[in-house]
């Protein structure tokens, strides 16, 4: 079942709203990947019982959570190999360019902290600053969820797509010590109800 289509034109208006300010997504399937992401978002906020308000705020954090990535490389983001170390280095720029970008756009503070700590990791692993815990916003621990499902359940340009028991699996290990368990167990919950509609084809996602 899908989005109820007030919410997903809600959704679609407010990406349409951030092309308007000039911040162009690279390519079709980045479009799709960022929202996705937003529905999954809005799912996890709603099984957290999050407000109205909450809840566009995730929305809008989910479909700018990549806007960095317009600062990386094709050559980069499109790679059919891992990526060097220099390569990752690039890569772990993106949530700051992000940060430059929204900032420049006037958006505000809470999407535009959910975009630049949404790879943070609970256990101080994730970048770019290695927040910990209670540290990270609650929004950019969503977007984290959100955003490693999508891309676990995406292809990549060097891997094909995990199965959704795989990915479950994935989060569920993650849960223990990097991503928020809260949002781990209302993202299952959501997948659980059939809330979320999901392409039969693998997708193609860009490098984390």
């Amino acid at each position: 079942m899908y989005l109820q289509p007030p919410v997903q034109h809600q959704i679609r208006s407010w990406f349409d709203a951030v092309v308007a300010l000039g911040i162009k997504v690279k390519d079709r399937e980045a479009r799709a990947h960022n929202l996705r992401v937003a529905r999954l978002c809005v799912h996890i906020g709603r099984q957290l019982s999050m407000s109205a308000g909450e809840l566009r705020v995730l929305a809008r954090a989910g479909l700018m959570h990549d806007i960095g990535k317009l600062g990386i490389p094709d050559s980069v983001l499109g790679k059919h190999s891992a990526l060097d170390e220099s390569e990752w280095s690039l890569m772990r720029t993106h949530p700051e360019m992000g940060l430059t970008l929204l900032d420049r756009a006037g958006q505000s503070s809470r999407e535009v902290l959910a975009v630049l700590y949404h790879h943070e990791r609970l256990d101080g692993s994730g970048y770019p600053y290695g927040l910990k815990a209670e540290g990270i916003p609650v929004e950019a621990r969503i977007v984290a969820v959100a955003d490693t499902y999508d891309a676990l359940t995406s292809d990549r340009p060097y891997r094909k797509a995990c199965t959704e028991a795989e990915a479950r699996r994935v989060l569920i290990e993650e849960a223990k010590t990097r991503l928020d368990p809260r949002a781990v167990a209302a993202l299952l919950g959501a997948l659980d109800q059939n809330v979320t509609a999901f392409e039969a084809a693998p997708r193609r996602a860009l490098a984390f």
